[in-house]
């Protein structure tokens, strides 16, 4: 018979004998950091002083006069905060100190105005920032909070162009209260653009003013006539122009505003009064790709003083906002029409191109 292969099979520890060796690991991981946390002890004692040591440093501490100066200084410093602490809380709960938003009054009337004009415009503007900030309930004169609140309000005012600061203004006597005081840039009026039925006020920013005028000219007149500088009508601006504290997104009030801005940084004015400017063939928009088409001649026609210069036109052109290389630049025109008026003898009933020498 054939004998039956046997196979050995490797014999494997015993449960017991594992548990064993975990339990022996374990001890010895331990004894390693009480060991460890032994050494850090021994030498922490070491490197510390003794209660004498510690004793007797303070006391050599102490009598320097220099350290009790210090000392003294940060008492005192700790003392006054707590005082001031105490007196502010105290100051929020008094009544004097309660900021109502709508006591709001201007530190100055509109520098553009004069005369009863500026008066009322300080008085119409306040009368505006009262009803916007009305909402706001009171709080204390000392909130940061409410401060900003309040500031983030007037700014959106279609009069304020910026908000310089806003002071604020404590009791002086037992019956004052507490008031705002804001400093403000107020919006001036650039020119006057003329629409089917009034004037429409617009500053140099092309944001929309909350002034109309009719469009008559003894009213226009009475409103110039109480302003510290004169102010041009512009005639030519197709749309409807946008509500009070909006821009007029619109290429022809661009190009009156460009053309403004040369009239005054010039200073025009002294040689050559100019009373309206006229747009002729300038659109409202630009094209897809943002560029300005003039039609054929179009462009900024410059009328002066008709009671002084009857019949004299000055054919500007484009505008240095849509300025083209094929006209002359600003300074060249300016200089151009110079040496026109000087050779003219008359000025009525004349025409002067500037768009090209000659």
């Amino acid at each position: 018979m054939a004998r039956r292969k046997t196979r050995k099979v490797a014999s494997q520890p015993r449960k017991g004998t594992r548990l064993r060796a975990r339990s022996t690991a374990s001890r010895a991981i331990k004894a390693g950091l009480a060991a460890v946390v032994a050494g850090l002890l021994g030498l922490f004692r070491a490197v510390m002083p003794s209660g004498d040591s510690v004793r007797a440093l303070l006391a050599s501490a102490w009598s320097s006069r220099g350290l009790r100066r210090c000392a003294g200084l940060a008492g005192a410093v700790v003392v006054t905060c707590l005082l001031s602490w105490a007196m502010l809380h105290n100051l929020r709960s008094t009544e004097q100190y309660r900021l109502d938003p709508g006591r709001i009054e201007l530190s100055a009337a509109p520098s553009w105005a004069k005369g009863d004009l500026a008066q009322r415009l300080k008085a119409d503007i306040e009368d505006d920032l009262r009803a916007d900030l009305a909402d706001l309930p009171q709080g204390s004169a000392f909130d940061d909070e409410l401060m900003q609140t309040v500031t983030e309000r007037i700014a959106l005012s279609p009069w304020v162009r910026r908000v310089v600061r806003i002071e604020r203004r404590f009791p002086t006597g037992p019956d004052d209260y507490s008031r705002l005081l804001p400093v403000l840039e107020v919006r001036t009026p650039a020119v006057a653009v003329e629409t089917e039925d009034r004037y429409v006020l617009v500053d140099g920013d092309g944001v929309v003013l909350p002034i109309e005028l009719k469009r008559d000219s003894a009213e226009l007149a009475l409103f110039t006539s109480q302003l510290v500088r004169p102010i041009r009508t512009v005639r030519g601006v197709v749309g409807r122009a946008p509500a009070a504290g909006q821009g007029w997104s619109n290429e022809q009030v661009a190009a009156a505003l460009s053309m403004e801005r040369v009239i005054r940084q010039a200073e025009l004015d002294r040689a050559l009064p100019i009373e309206a400017i006229e747009l002729i063939g300038i659109p409202q928009q630009p094209d897809a790709r943002g560029r300005v088409h003039y039609q054929v001649g179009g462009g900024v026609v410059l009328i002066p003083d008709q009671t002084r210069l009857p019949g004299l036109r000055v054919m500007w052109g484009r505008p240095p906002v849509h300025a083209s290389t094929l006209e002359l630049s600003p300074n060249d025109k300016l200089e151009e029409l110079k040496n026109r008026l000087r050779g003219l003898d008359s000025v009525a009933d004349t025409r002067i191109d500037l768009r090209y020498r000659g």
